[in-house]
């Protein structure tokens, strides 16, 4: 009798887990169809590099395929969004805390003293508009407040 409730259980157990794997919620997944346009380009922007493709749809009605090659870039780790068209859309980078400006520095420490940073990156958007995203914890949700290439306060959103 235990044998036969052991062999319930092992069965109920396997089956939850393939619901569970079968159920993806991320945002983004593991892609190897990426458009040969954007692989093209991506070899021009960065030609020693090796990247991993990630898509995604963004967007206000999630109406934008977008790729994602995130890759080690002067050893910090980077990625690099291109449309279908090829077009670099951002370039992101992590950027230690140290490295911030320091009217970034003085405005987290000011607001929110007691929240420690657990994200810094630098972003490129259109290869002219640079900003500085930085990520706090406040309540279990991920905060990020957007700085200029100056340091000065842009927005703060929720991720």
């Amino acid at each position: 009798m235990s044998n036969l409730f052991k062999g319930i259980l092992v069965v109920l157990f396997l089956s939850q887990v393939s619901v569970a794997k079968a159920q993806n919620t991320a945002k983004s997944k593991l892609d190897k169809n990426v458009p040969a346009i954007v692989l093209e380009k991506f070899s021009i922007d960065f030609p020693t590099h090796d990247p991993v493709w990630f898509s995604q749809y963004q967007g206000r009605y999630n109406q934008k395929l977008v790729f994602e090659g995130k890759f080690i870039f002067d050893n910090r780790y980077s990625s690099a969004v291109y449309d279908i068209n090829g077009n670099l859309l951002a370039f992101t980078a992590t950027v230690d805390k140290y490295e911030l400006p320091e009217a970034i520095t003085a405005y987290m420490t000011a607001n929110y003293p007691s929240f420690p940073i657990v994200e810094t990156l630098l972003v490129t958007r259109d290869m002219k508009d640079v900003t500085y995203e930085v990520g706090i914890y406040i309540d279990n949700q991920l905060v990020i407040e957007v700085f200029s290439e100056n340091g000065d306060f842009i927005k703060s959103t929720k991720a």
